[in-house]
């Protein structure tokens, strides 16, 4: 059971991490639940047909489908009705594909439009499902880590909600921005007692060394934080 979470700044990269997760499933022969809005469903489509995946193919099989995220934010109020929705979609895709993954841009959804508590609710509410019925989660939320206004407590409430985060799609850039900040602002003890520091105290998900070091960072030094993030920022813009 994994429950990812992919941090996005840009649609486009979004589009990208969300087409290579639903591309492997279709590989791996899992059934593909797609939780999201119509718009975003066409432009995925479009990119799998561009990767050379035969979209249409597989949802005509019933491999690959549609579930409007409509319908769950509907439910967010009523948590029994919200597990029946998702686990007769999840029941639908077992019937034909014993592994099952699947995408949910609820929180983004939520998020986008400022309603952060019931962004944070509906992880809570996956949680039972996912032990229920053992598929695996790739949530989005557009938070940008490098921004220190992010660690006001909502970022880390998500992150301990999964057990993987991404904090990028170009997460080998990511680490090159973090890692090159780190060593112009710390000299070079410093930045190995970060490194030390950072993976004996890091966060429960799985994430990147980079972005393990800037939550201990924010926590421990903040104004360091602040200095390391103006420089990563720098070299992202960059990359």
């Amino acid at each position: 059971m994994e429950h990812v979470l992919q941090l996005y700044q840009e649609e486009a990269c979004l589009l990208d991490a969300l087409a290579d997760f639903v591309a492997a499933g279709l590989r791996l022969e899992e059934g593909v639940l797609v939780i999201g809005s119509t718009p975003r469903w066409d432009l995925l489509l479009d990119r799998l047909r561009i990767a050379g995946v035969d979209a249409h193919g597989h949802v005509l099989r019933g491999q690959l489908r549609l579930l409007g995220t409509h319908l769950l934010r509907a439910s967010l109020a009523n948590r029994q009705r919200f597990n029946e929705v998702t686990s007769s979609a999840l029941a639908l895709a077992r019937a034909r594909y014993e592994r099952v993954r699947v995408f949910s841009e609820l929180t983004d959804a939520l998020w986008r439009d400022g309603d952060r508590a019931n962004a944070r609710l509906v992880e809570r509410y996956w949680q039972p499902l996912l032990n229920v019925h053992d598929f695996t989660l790739l949530c989005a939320c557009p938070i940008d880590s490098l921004e220190g206004q992010a660690y006001d407590g909502s970022l880390q409430a998500l992150c301990a909600a999964h057990t993987h985060v991404h904090p990028a799609f170009d997460e080998e850039g990511f680490e090159e921005a973090v890692s090159g900040a780190v060593a112009e602002v710390l000299d070079t003890q410093q930045a190995r007692m970060l490194h030390a520091l950072s993976l004996a105290h890091r966060p429960s998900a799985q994430m990147p060394p980079g972005q393990a070091m800037l939550f201990w960072l924010k926590d421990n030094m903040p104004r360091t934080a602040e200095k390391v993030m103006s420089r990563a920022r720098a070299r992202w813009s960059e990359h």
